[in-house]
């Protein structure tokens, strides 16, 4: 391996350790507390609060914006598998596999539409003027940053063998991206689980989800 490619391997480890301790932080908080009588399940509100109550009819306004919610959506597939390939381009068996039958074309194509729905919403923070009034520094650079690396995987997966510096580049996006997670709102990749769950021990022990009428 390359010195670039080490420091690639640091860098996921320093992210990886780091939300951990936010995980564990925010578990040593305890579960939620409440005094009222329980008149439902807190498990099927947990597990409601993570599938069915994620589709945009289930959302209080998301379902007049399924286009923004679909870019969302992929925006977020996108980022999911440029995080598995990182872990794969280590091992030769991917590598050889995905060289010998012309497979990352395929594997390009959940992290291309990431990567263009990545400038859509950067774009969008850039001019609309209901969400630039709430837009932070902070915004713009975890949205930048996550398209880069889904950029970058990209071209990786479509050109590496022929072109040096784009793996150069890779592995500069993906540190870069490694060393701000643990700093910005990318942490929501823990506390998004924390929330969830908190939500839906509330309305499954009050007995208000799953929302049984509309099932």
């Amino acid at each position: 391996m390359s010195v670039i490619q080490y420091i690639a391997i640091a860098a996921a480890v320093y992210c990886a350790v780091s939300l951990l301790a936010h995980l564990v932080k925010v578990i040593r908080l305890g579960a939620p507390k409440d005094k009222s009588e329980p008149s439902g399940s807190v498990k099927e509100g947990v597990v409601y609060a993570n599938t069915i109550a994620m589709m945009p009819n289930q959302k209080e306004s998301a379902y007049l914006h399924l286009p923004s919610y679909a870019t969302g959506m992929l925006f977020h597939i996108g980022l999911f598998c440029c995080l598995l390939f990182f872990v794969l381009f280590f091992f030769p068996f991917f590598n050889n596999w995905i060289g010998g039958c012309n497979w990352h074309y395929v594997l390009a194509i959940p992290t291309a539409l990431g990567t263009v729905c990545g400038i859509i919403l950067f774009i969008r923070r850039l001019v609309s003027k209901d969400l630039k009034p709430f837009t932070m520094p902070d915004d713009y650079i975890s949205c930048g940053l996550v398209t880069l690396f889904q950029l970058m995987t990209t071209l990786y997966l479509c050109c590496s063998t022929c072109c040096e510096s784009v793996t150069i580049l890779y592995y500069i996006s993906s540190i870069l991206l490694f060393l701000y997670m643990p700093l910005g709102k990318l942490r929501h990749a823990v506390y998004y689980f924390a929330a969830r769950y908190h939500l839906g021990f509330f309305y499954g022990w009050r007995n208000v989800w799953p929302n049984r009428e509309k099932e």
